[in-house]
């Protein structure tokens, strides 16, 4: 990794200060992909040199938006793989706002991740040198808002697993991505937290490849404890990434952690198939390239049929309102309007698509 960013990484002798720490650079250095700065810090919470990288949203340059924080570790290769992530994400999801990225790494520097991500050697310092430093420094130097989310893979997510309990209500959301230790520290961590504590806020998200078997497990049991607890205002989502061991998985992970976060998804509810019934029925569109529609029950799911199509299945998340996990951008409801039924096509940005059933 040091090799694959050296030629687009120096350090610019000139000190630059801020709040706790001292900014290395006087300006942020072009990354070797022009969506990514980054800038160098010596940090005193930690006594050493890190490497932190920005990456931009869409559209950060002609807004006055403020946007929420994305903060991670291991940023020296993370960085590359969140943004193709949000790439991908927005073929199939609507976002609302995506975040600022802030990587934070060691540039050409040696990896020290095995102390700054150990919650029993440096990662104290760490998180202070990230809450006492990085964020004023990203504060005063960036447009954003209060919003920030904390992610981590491997050794990462044993630090984001000790962030979550030992400092709660540090971070709006927080990413767990195969924890080191084989999570064997996430259910003990939630055990020592709910001894004194009756509730937890906020978004968390556990994923890791199907074929460590060990933290799948620590993942299912952890999970089934923290939902017995009852939070008012904890969201809690697990995805496994299947046919994948710790490596491959880091980016299926890291998606899934994303567009959790970020992503307008449906929650599906539980509707009776004789509920559905009344919905089933032909349905023509108009036009040069009219089509008629299939709608129709089978196994208890509502499915919807083009003419030369295969079925896709429609998820209730409301009475009247589906979706399809296809693509999540796209809201379908059944309605009547002016005595007649109509299956109405929802996506941002565009002028709802009305579809009038025929039989």
């Amino acid at each position: 990794m040091t090799k694959f960013l050296s030629a687009a990484l120096f350090i610019i002798l000139i000190n630059f200060s801020f709040g706790h720490c001292q900014v290395k650079s006087s300006s942020p250095t072009p990354f070797y992909i022009k969506e990514i700065v980054s800038w160098d810090f010596s940090s005193k919470s930690v006594g050493d040199d890190f490497t932190i990288y920005i990456h931009f949203p869409p559209g950060y340059d002609t807004s006055k938006t403020k946007y929420p924080v994305l903060y991670m570790t291991d940023g020296d290769w993370n960085m590359t793989v969140a943004m193709n992530c949000f790439n991908m994400l927005r073929q199939d999801y609507h976002i609302t706002t995506e975040p600022l990225i802030v990587g934070i790494g060691y540039g050409t520097r040696p990896n020290k991740r095995s102390r700054d991500l150990d919650p029993s050697k440096g990662g104290p310092n760490f998180l202070s040198f990230i809450q006492t430093e990085v964020m004023p420094f990203i504060q005063k130097q960036y447009r954003i808002s209060d919003e920030k989310a904390l992610y981590g893979y491997s050794l990462g997510g044993m630090f984001t697993t000790y962030v979550l309990f030992e400092h709660p209500g540090s971070f709006n959301m927080i990413g767990i991505g195969a924890p080191g230790n084989n999570g064997n520290d996430l259910l003990p961590e939630a055990q020592k937290y709910f001894t004194n504590h009756k509730d937890l806020d906020g978004k968390v998200f556990l994923g890791v490849g199907s074929y460590e078997h060990m933290v799948v497990k620590n993942i299912a049991e952890f999970k089934s404890y923290v939902e017995k607890q009852n939070c008012k205002n904890f969201d809690l989502s697990t995805a496994i990434t299947p046919n994948a061991a710790h490596g491959a998985a880091l980016a299926q992970v890291m998606q899934n952690a994303m567009a959790f976060f970020y992503c307008n998804k449906h929650k599906p509810i539980d509707v009776a198939a004789t509920a559905l019934e009344k919905y089933t029925g032909t349905y023509a569109t108009t036009g040069e390239q009219a089509e008629k529609i299939n709608v129709y029950v089978d196994k208890n799911a509502l499915y919807v049929k083009g003419n030369n199509d295969l079925p896709t299945q429609l998820i209730p998340f409301t009475n009247d309102g589906f979706f399809m996990y296809e693509n999540e951008t796209i809201s379908l409801f059944f309605r009547t309007e002016g005595g007649k039924k109509y299956l109405v096509v929802e996506s941002p940005g565009a002028k709802p698509t009305l579809i009038e059933k025929v039989n």
